[in-house]
């Protein structure tokens, strides 16, 4: 029903979503992906979907937040949204995959020595907390 009302509408439903599995959130279609980490995270998604200059949502004080729906996310990603972070004047952001590789850890803390904290999250620590 979900993919009929996008097809047809262009209307996004709000989908009501039980317990969910690592399993269950690769298969979700990208931005239903990134609705449900930025709902987990308590915040909001951008309204620019494609062309979101690197930040896929905010939380309520306004950090941005990215999301790659994807394993062994690296370092290029980081150094991609630490821009991105820079560029909206913040000074902290959270990233979200399923897992990071090393060169994603080194250039989180490399970005922390330059004044900026990213937050690496993994999908399996989102479920695994009551709030995130």
């Amino acid at each position: 029903m979900a993919k009929r009302l996008r097809s047809s509408s262009g209307i996004s439903p709000h989908i009501l979503m039980g317990d969910l599995t690592e399993k269950e959130l690769l298969k979700f279609p990208p931005f239903e992906f990134q609705n449900w980490v930025c709902e987990k995270l308590g915040g909001r998604i951008s309204h620019r979907k494609t062309g979101d200059m690197g930040i896929d949502g905010w939380t309520l004080d306004m950090t941005p937040i990215q999301v790659k729906q994807s394993p062994d996310v690296g370092r290029n990603p980081i150094d991609n949204f630490q821009t991105a972070i820079r560029r909206g004047s913040k000074k902290k952001g959270i990233f979200v995959a399923f897992s990071f590789g090393k060169g994603a850890y080194e250039e989180a803390a490399r970005a922390k020595n330059d004044g900026i904290e990213i937050k690496l999250i993994t999908v399996k620590e989102l479920l695994e907390s009551k709030s995130a």
